[in-house]
């Protein structure tokens, strides 16, 4: 990856970041009797607040992808197996999973929350990994959902303590398809054999 590349990634990323989290946060206000009276100025405003916001969770996003390359790059060479590291994410990602779980069990947020958030993200996971894999190898469908679901959860930590749901997807969401769409250009962005890649961890 030379500078050019990582820079066209990085501007994507906080692009995507923006509109995903002004087209999120619009289509919600607008069903806010509050913003029904606003004139085009606030309305303006109010977009370009959002944008700012996006950009910023499309940058933590980014942050959190390379800091993953690394965690990644210094484990592989930890593991001299590699279904070993591969194995340690999988259950990593199931225990991010339950926690979710007991984070918004009896809390403010919606009573389903508990259990359809943690599905909702896995099925996501699931289908960009599969994905994944149909470009790539089957080595890289694990890395996948734990970077989806493990990174993307500490990314939004601060929010699930806040107890809302509207600012839970206002953060969530941006940040999972940023980080998805990350991973889905790794392969590309390398334009290595699939074994080269960080994420597809051959087989032995």
């Amino acid at each position: 990856m030379n500078l050019r590349k990582w820079m066209k990634l990085f501007g994507i990323t906080i692009l995507i970041g923006a509109i995903v989290t002004v087209v999120g946060s619009v289509c919600i206000q607008l069903f806010n009797p509050d913003f029904r009276n606003v004139e085009a100025s606030g309305w303006a405003s109010y977009i370009l607040m959002m944008a700012l916001i996006g950009m910023t969770f499309g940058a933590f996003s980014h942050m959190g992808f390379f800091a993953y390359m690394m965690l990644n790059y210094i484990a592989r060479s930890i593991f001299k197996r590699p279904y070993s590291w591969v194995a340690i994410q999988g259950i990593i990602a199931l225990f991010v999973l339950f926690e979710i779980a007991y984070w918004t069990y009896d809390t403010n947020f919606p009573t389903h929350m508990f259990w359809a958030l943690p599905l909702a993200l896995l099925a996501l996971s699931l289908l960009v990994g599969w994905l994944k894999v149909s470009q790539t190898s089957s080595g890289a469908l694990v890395p996948t959902i734990f970077f989806l679901v493990s990174i993307t959860v500490m990314e939004s930590v601060p929010v699930f303590k806040t107890g809302d749901f509207s600012s839970l997807l206002y953060q969530l969401t941006p940040l999972f398809i940023c980080n998805a769409y990350q991973i889905m250009q790794l392969h590309k962005i390398l334009g290595k054999p699939v074994a080269a890649e960080p994420l597809a961890v051959a087989a032995k």
